[in-house]
């Protein structure tokens, strides 16, 4: 079973979702709305750290606890 080791919630535009859980297997979920109209909501994709930028590292390195933050920053491949 996959542990949660980060997540991430924040909004775009103070109304979208934009938000990441990060999994101790290195899998990221992004679950986020594109838009308001129909069909934009609720969205979802799963990513690697490869495919995220910076940014986001530091957002889920920002909210992971203290016994995850070296775990964290591992996986992602961030420097200290």
């Amino acid at each position: 079973m996959k542990k949660i080791i980060a997540i991430s919630h924040r909004l775009k535009n103070g109304v979208l979702d934009d938000n990441y859980t990060f999994y101790d297997s290195g899998e990221i979920l992004h679950e986020y709305d594109k838009h308001i109209y129909p069909g934009g909501y609720n969205l979802s994709e799963t990513l690697s750290a490869d495919e995220i930028n910076y940014e986001i590292k530091e957002r889920l390195l920002s909210e992971a606890s203290v016994e995850n933050k070296e775990l964290v920053r591992r996986l992602l491949g961030m420097n200290e």
